[in-house]
């Protein structure tokens, strides 16, 4: 019997079931093209690549933000510059970031970018300087006149007005006019840029007189007499007024630990001159008898 009532409760279900599936039917208050085309409206209506847009275009002021910040950061350390001025009647020695050493005449100054040392070692000059350079990638010292490449060596370079003049003292060292004249010297050598843009080399020189001002020993070999009151000017810190029409030439030193009256007396009679003390650190050069 209760198999029976089992069959006959499955069947009754069975039976309810295909009649509501087949025969029923459900109410909506719009008709089945009327939704279709309501829902279709509504994805017209929506405006299409919207968020994808502003995404989009937020990542592009991103992107253009990251590259100026990037550019910004490497213009800072390819151009940030580091300069050091000697001022005339001192001597100074500067430390550059490969601890290769300068030392600065008087009235000199060199000029490098610290933060890009290690990809290119470049100094720019004005006046004299002797340089003592670490072994390492190619080292360039540009001046006005001309440029100075090495890689380890010490050597000094002049460079002021129209003279540029490089003398070796060990190592090599490679000279470059602006007119692209090349020159390749050793030690106990000198290469002079010439008024050609051409260079002229020496060679079996005698280098002290070239790097004697780093001993404050100031040798003179058949120079003009402007050259020689110049350089009294730059190691004194003075001014020397000059009232000569001379081209006479001058031979002899001085040593800087004597002081500038003393050199001027020492120098003066030789060439037929005297000074005239104006105020504290200017003097007056006249001619005998005036």
């Amino acid at each position: 019997m209760k198999q029976n009532d089992e069959h006959i409760d499955l069947s009754t279900i069975d039976q309810q079931s295909k009649t509501f599936f087949s025969g029923g039917k459900f109410h909506w208050e719009k008709s089945e093209a009327d939704i279709w085309a309501s829902m279709e409206d509504q994805i017209v209506d929506q405006p299409k690549g919207l968020l994808m847009s502003i995404n989009f275009g937020l990542a592009k002021w991103v992107v253009a933000a990251s590259i100026v910040i990037l550019f910004s950061i490497g213009s800072f350390l390819r151009f940030y510059t580091t300069t050091i001025e000697n001022p005339a009647g001192q001597h100074l020695e500067a430390m550059l970031p490969d601890q290769s050493k300068v030392n600065l005449n008087a009235q000199s100054s060199i000029s490098y970018n610290p933060y890009w040392w290690k990809i290119s070692r470049k100094v720019t000059l004005e006046g004299e300087a002797f340089f003592e350079v670490q072994k390492g990638k190619k080292f360039t010292v540009v001046s006005e006149k001309g440029t100075t490449q090495v890689m380890g060596t010490s050597f000094n370079i002049f460079a002021r007005e129209e003279i540029y003049k490089v003398t070796c003292i060990t190592g090599t060292v490679k000279v470059r006019s602006l007119l692209g004249y090349e020159a390749i010297i050793k030690p106990n050598s000198k290469a002079e840029i010439n008024g050609q843009g051409g260079i002229d080399v020496l060679t079996n020189i005698e280098t002290f007189p070239e790097i004697s001002w780093k001993k404050n020993i100031f040798l003179f070999t058949a120079s003009p007499i402007y050259a020689v009151f110049t350089e009294i000017e730059r190691q004194y810190g003075v001014k020397i007024d000059t009232k000569i029409n001379d081209e006479s030439l001058y031979t002899g030193n001085f040593n800087k630990d004597q002081n500038v009256e003393d050199i001027l007396e020492y120098v003066c009679p030789a060439l037929g001159l005297k000074y005239v003390r104006k105020s504290v650190g200017e003097y007056l050069i006249i001619q005998k008898g005036e």
